[in-house]
C-alpha cells in the first residue's frame, strides 16, 4: 500500500493546514406514528444503529403508536407534530412552534442501562403523555 506524500510529511511531523473538524452535532430523527418525532444525537448515544431503532420501536408500542419511521432531520420542521421527544440533545430550537409539547430526555445509553431503567423511563413517560 502506497502512502501519499502529504501522509509521509505528516508522519514527519509536518503541518501545512489544519484538518477540519466538526463540530456541528449531527442528529437522528425518527417520525413515530404521524405526529410524534424521536430525536438523538449521533456523538452522546454510545448504541449502534440497531440498538437504537430497536430502542425507538418499542417505546412507539409501548406507547401505542403504530409506526416508526427514519427521517432526515430536516423533514421534521415540515411536518405536523403534537410531540417531541429529544434524547440527549439539545435540539429544541428545531421545534420552534409552540404546539409541540417537547419532552427532553437523558440519553439512550442511560435509559437502557438495565432493564429496570427502561421500564420506569417508559412507565414515567406514558404517565406524562396521559397528563
Amino acid at each position: 500500500m502506497r502512502i501519499s506524500k502529504y501522509n509521509k510529511l505528516e508522519k514527519l511531523g509536518f503541518t501545512f493546514w489544519t484538518k477540519r473538524q466538526d463540530d456541528e452535532i449531527q442528529l437522528e430523527s425518527y417520525l413515530i406514528g404521524g405526529s410524534a418525532v424521536a430525536i438523538c444525537s449521533f456523538s452522546n448515544l454510545g448504541f449502534n444503529l440497531i440498538e437504537r431503532e430497536r430502542f425507538i420501536t418499542s417505546m412507539a408500542y409501548f406507547l401505542n403508536y403504530d409506526t416508526v419511521k427514519k427521517i432526515n432531520t430536516e423533514e421534521v420542521v415540515k411536518r405536523d407534530l403534537k410531540t417531541a421527544f429529544c434524547f440527549d440533545s439539545s435540539s429544541t430550537e428545531i421545534l420552534e412552534a409552540d404546539y409541540i409539547k417537547i419532552f427532553s430526555l437523558p440519553s439512550l445509553k442511560d435509559i437502557c442501562s438495565s432493564a429496570n431503567t427502561k421500564k420506569d423511563f417508559l412507565v414515567k413517560l406514558k404517565e406524562d403523555l396521559d397528563s
